[in-house]
């Protein structure tokens, strides 16, 4: 992991700079009062990554028993490409496998093929389309899953 980062469980004093670049990054942004109360719901788990300087990302776990959704997945603009991404996704996965989690899902827009390519480096597949499932641009989500954690990722990706 790069030696200025931080991850950790979403607090408070995080609650307006998540919801700042949730703003920022999508055209459906979640409101401030619903990151507050996922601060007090154990079902949700939230991650965020902080450099020296910024927040520079976060994630969202929404988990049900053995299956969980990825819900959120953002960066700031500043440290895309740095390896942000994985280090919260891989972070967030060890979290749900401590909840025994077993398979992870997730949503993403078809046309980014960016955020594709790193769900399928972290070992998610492809299993189906939901047609315009995205608003503002109307687009299709390609539906991903992943069973158990990454943690031949967590090895060779961060360490």
């Amino acid at each position: 992991m790069k030696k200025d980062w931080q991850i950790r469980r979403m607090g408070a004093e995080d609650v307006a700079e998540v919801a700042a670049l949730e703003a920022e990054n999508f055209s459906r942004p979640w409101s401030l009062a619903a990151f507050e109360q996922l601060l007090s719901d154990d079902n949700y788990i939230v991650l965020v990554l902080r450099d020296a300087e910024m927040l520079a990302g976060y994630c969202v776990l929404l988990c049900a028993g053995e299956e969980a959704d990825i819900t959120n997945v953002c960066t700031a603009a500043p440290a895309r490409g740095s390896g942000v991404a994985t280090a919260l996704l891989t972070a967030l996965m060890e979290e749900g496998n401590a909840r025994a989690v077993k398979e992870y899902f997730l949503e993403v827009r078809q046309g980014n093929q960016a955020a594709r390519a790193l769900y399928e480096k972290l070992g998610f597949r492809e299993t189906g389309i939901r047609k315009d499932y995205y608003e503002e641009p109307r687009e299709n989500a390609v539906l991903m899953k992943r069973t158990g954690c990454p943690s031949t990722i967590i090895t060779t990706t961060l360490f």
